[in-house]
């Protein structure tokens, strides 16, 4: 079976992805952090950067870059948490287990109004930068892995980078995350349902292509994995706030995050409404 939080999941790859890829400082330095302006040797290992990662040195994305950069190391609430800097940083990014905690537990402490930006960058990436096969891929992850900030327009970049530091800070803190109570879940879960149905047009191929897909996971083609993958995601960002959050937040909360136990897994399983004439198929 597909699951819901295999899904959601994919809310975190990118965020990976794009941190990796846009290394901007290397082994052997660290951007200041000091308001001075930085020195010689400090901008050729920027620009150096900026060339390996095909972003011209003046353009509009290098300045974006370059600020987000000294944003997140200046910044008192990350240097907190992360008192190595950049190095430490970038190493969270590349230890799988601490990059996982470390955006989840950011995004499930977004406002839900950020979270849904997220999600709709991200789908959007989906949609214009990846082709129709994935790349030949079935791992979603693998395919985002593909996406590199010098492929986004100045615009998306800027807002990922924007939603990028809001994880960060967000991540930082203390607050719990109340997650939605089995009943709740459960309406949201029939909510998705409803929401993928109508994303489809209730066309009974497309229904059909989706059910198997759902159950057969193992034969599905990337061509499969790229279309149920945005099928679903668009369904999940047209939903309504507070049902559209029951269904993301137990899939991204970090365990000991929350105030309230996750949803039982049975309950991350639900079927497309019966009106839609598959009652065997699951969501993703």
């Amino acid at each position: 079976m597909f699951r819901l939080s295999g899904c959601l999941t994919l809310l975190l790859s990118l965020t990976a992805s794009a941190a990796i890829h846009q290394d901007l400082h290397d082994d052997s330095h660290e951007r200041s952090t000091t308001a001075g302006a930085a020195s010689a040797p400090e901008e050729a290992d920027f620009d150096s950067a900026l060339r390996r990662y095909g972003i011209g040195r003046g353009s509009e994305k290098a300045r974006i870059l370059s600020t987000w950069l000294d944003a997140v190391l200046r910044d008192p609430a990350i240097r907190k948490r992360m008192p190595g800097g950049a190095r430490e940083l970038e190493h969270d990014f590349l230890d799988a287990d601490k990059r996982t905690a470390l955006i989840s537990g950011g995004l499930a402490r977004l406002t839900p109004a950020d979270r849904l930006r997220y999600l709709q960058l991200f789908t959007r990436l989906l949609d214009e930068l990846v082709p129709v096969n994935c790349f030949g891929l079935v791992d979603i992850s693998a395919v985002m892995n593909r996406i590199t900030i010098a492929q986004m327009s100045d615009a998306d970049a800027e807002l990922y980078l924007d939603l990028l530091y809001k994880v960060l800070v967000s991540g930082g803190t203390d607050a719990t995350v109340r997650l939605p109570t089995a009943q709740q879940f459960a309406a949201a879960v029939e909510e998705l349902s409803r929401a993928i149905v109508i994303e489809l047009h209730a066309d009974p191929v497309d229904l059909e292509r989706y059910q198997f897909y759902s159950t057969h996971r193992s034969v599905a083609t990337p061509a499969d994995v790229c279309w149920t993958t945005r099928v679903t995601l668009h369904a999940i960002a047209k939903m309504p706030e507070a049902e559209r959050d029951f269904v993301l937040l137990p899939a991204i909360t970090p365990p000991g995050d929350a105030t309230l136990a996750n949803p039982a897994d049975d309950a991350r399983e639900a079927p497309l409404p019966s009106s839609a004439g598959h009652p065997a198929t699951t969501l993703p």
